[in-house]
């Protein structure tokens, strides 16, 4: 369980920037999800009914943007996002991964470290620690390959450009006019994230709107989605996504999934340019007949522009 969620969370750009967008896709829920049901063949079911929208808080006075106006603002800021880059604005960062298993009694079973290279470009991170100590160059590479497998697996064609040291500014972009269209946005609330107002919207998946993964299409059905989105800069700020219903495999005879959580954090480094911050993920169920509980960190620091 722990390990795919290590290769899903090193794509760059795990976190709120890719929102929905992601989301469509599942990208790192999917990890985690398919650790538990892959192996059951897709016979899945749920124990309630699917998700179909959140309460609208009180809004106080009127915002002055529609939902659509602002996710239409969220797509232009990532165009900006992918201009700059393109234009050699492009920072690294430090990432460190800190990966929990537990016993059914609560005591840690595994624990996992690794620390990365990231960067805002979406090039493949670069593995600096694996449990405390510097990898071995055959780490590393091994680390390398797995990342771009996963991105293959995730994003397909768009995980096919650029290789090991080569960025992808429009990966994120993509993904968004492929399948922004595909959920539809409400505006809820608002909330200020890390000191900055934002506006928070819910994602709910279209009526009659099937997508060709099943159980991508099930999982999405029962996920609350909320994406808070900066009120100046337009870009997403905190992602949080939570199972609504039980997932079943096989009726619960093969896994169930009980809970799964996970809140991403984002931090502006210039207007275009935001950063994944903070990420922090849960999922707890069994397979068979034995429980797990994983919980998943990842927090980034000592932010550098490069000058390439």
């Amino acid at each position: 369980m722990a390990k795919p969620a290590v290769d899903c969370a090193l794509v760059n750009g795990f976190g709120p920037a890719y929102g929905t967008a992601r989301l469509m896709r599942l990208g790192w829920l999917q990890f985690f999800l398919l650790a538990v049901l892959v192996a059951t063949s897709g016979c899945l079911s749920a124990g309630g009914e699917a998700v179909t929208g959140l309460p609208v808080q009180p809004l106080g006075q009127a915002e002055p943007l529609s939902a659509k106006e602002i996710t239409d603002r969220y797509r232009e800021a990532e165009r900006k996002r992918a201009e700059s880059t393109e234009a050699g604005v492009v920072f690294a960062y430090q990432r460190d991964i800190r990966i929990t298993d537990y016993h059914p009694d609560g005591e840690v079973k595994r624990l996992q470290t690794r620390r990365f290279r990231s960067f805002t470009d979406n090039r493949v991170p670069v593995l600096m620690l694996r449990d405390g100590e510097e990898p071995t160059p055959e780490q590393v590479e091994k680390q390398q390959r797995e990342i771009q497998k996963t991105l293959l697996r995730v994003l397909g064609d768009g995980g096919k450009k650029g290789g090991k040291d080569e960025g992808d500014a429009r990966l994120l972009l993509r993904q968004i006019e492929e399948y922004g269209d595909q959920f539809e946005p409400t505006l809820i609330g608002s909330e200020p994230v890390r000191g900055r107002p934002a506006y928070v919207l819910n994602f709910t998946v279209l009526p009659g709107m099937k997508f060709k993964e099943p159980l991508v299409n099930h999982v999405l059905h029962h996920l609350i989605i909320k994406v808070w989105f900066d009120k100046e800069d337009f870009h997403a700020a905190r992602l949080e996504a939570v199972l609504a219903n039980p997932l079943f495999a096989i009726g619960g005879l093969a896994a169930k999934l009980d809970r799964f959580r996970v809140v991403a954090e984002q931090q502006r480094l210039t207007a275009e340019i935001w950063a994944d911050a903070e990420i922090r993920a849960e999922a707890q169920g069994r397979v068979l007949w034995n429980p797990f509980k994983v919980n998943f960190e990842s927090i980034s620091t000592n932010v550098e522009r490069l000058n390439e």
